[in-house]
């Protein structure tokens, strides 16, 4: 890991009074060296260090607060360095014009930031439900495993998938499909832990982690997530069941993919036998 990754890595677990913090010192320091060097020669470009430092990661609110300290912090530095009081209302004007200027990047920059956390967002969630994406929960069930493997802690994977789903899309909507799924996942996250990891994996097919969790206790939690999902499909009066695949891995393979397979099977087993019920095994 390079330089530059490690100084971005250590602002980025920085909390915001610090970054603030950090910012005041730097225009200190800039206002300092823009006091004592001749006054031809303009430092205000570097104003725009500390600004951008803090804007990015502390938020647009810490970078305003920063744009106001570094145009300030000019104007005093260069303040004493007037020749005559007629250039007074220049200096005000010229004053007014940077903070203008370090206003409009930390716009600018906080807009960019906001962007590309959104997209980093949209590439690891599943658009239509807001629930993680297939390689999100991939990143997430490979911590999960490494994390059971060393400390010998069960997991259940359940594999949830809505009985006809395509009848849903066929004869109702489009729209009325995404609804469906997007409640689903609502429903879910209402009935599971914060701890717990729920991801679409599929067209309708979802993927529910139960971390740390033996057979009984996660049994327990799957069969009130189906009754919940039955409850709240027939107030909404769709015609949908759930067949769900669950497995307690007691020493899990290394490979994501293995586990989602196995309970992908077990779900399909379900359904070749009649559907709407949850099959649930033990893996030694």
């Amino acid at each position: 890991m390079n330089f530059p990754v490690k100084i971005i890595r250590y602002l980025e677990n920085k909390p915001k009074y610090f970054l603030i913090g950090l910012g005041l010192l730097l225009v200190l320091i800039l206002g300092f060296i823009d006091y004592i060097i001749p006054r031809d020669i303009s430092v205000s470009i570097f104003y725009l260090i500390p600004i951008c430092i803090t804007t990015w990661f502390a938020g647009e609110k810490a970078g305003i607060v920063i744009s106001i300290a570094s145009t300030i912090a000019w104007f005093i530095a260069n303040k004493t360095l007037e020749e005559a009081p007629s250039s007074s209302a220049i200096h005000y004007w010229n004053a007014s014009v940077r903070l203008g200027f370090f206003l409009t990047v930390t716009y600018l920059l906080s807009e960019l930031r906001s962007a590309r956390q959104k997209e980093k967002t949209l590439a690891r969630t599943d658009p239509t439900t807001g629930v993680a994406n297939r390689q999100l929960f991939s990143e997430l069930a490979t911590l999960e495993i490494k994390r059971a493997r060393r400390y010998g802690h069960p997991f259940t994977l359940a594999y949830i998938d809505v009985d006809d789903f395509k009848n849903i899309n066929k004869y109702g909507s489009y729209q009325i499909g995404d609804r469906l799924l997007l409640t689903l996942a609502q429903t879910i996250k209402k009935t599971i832990r914060d701890t717990d990891i729920l991801a679409r994996i599929g067209g309708d097919e979802f993927a529910l982690l139960l971390p740390g969790i033996g057979y009984e206790t996660a049994h327990t939690v799957i069969a009130r997530v189906q009754q919940q999902l039955v409850d709240t499909m027939d107030e909404n009066k769709w015609p949908a069941t759930f067949s769900i695949g669950a497995i307690t891995f007691l020493n899990p393979p290394d490979s994501v993919d293995e586990i989602v397979e196995k309970a992908d099977y077990l779900m399909y087993c379900i359904k070749n036998e009649g559907k709407n019920r949850i099959e649930h095994i033990i893996e030694q």
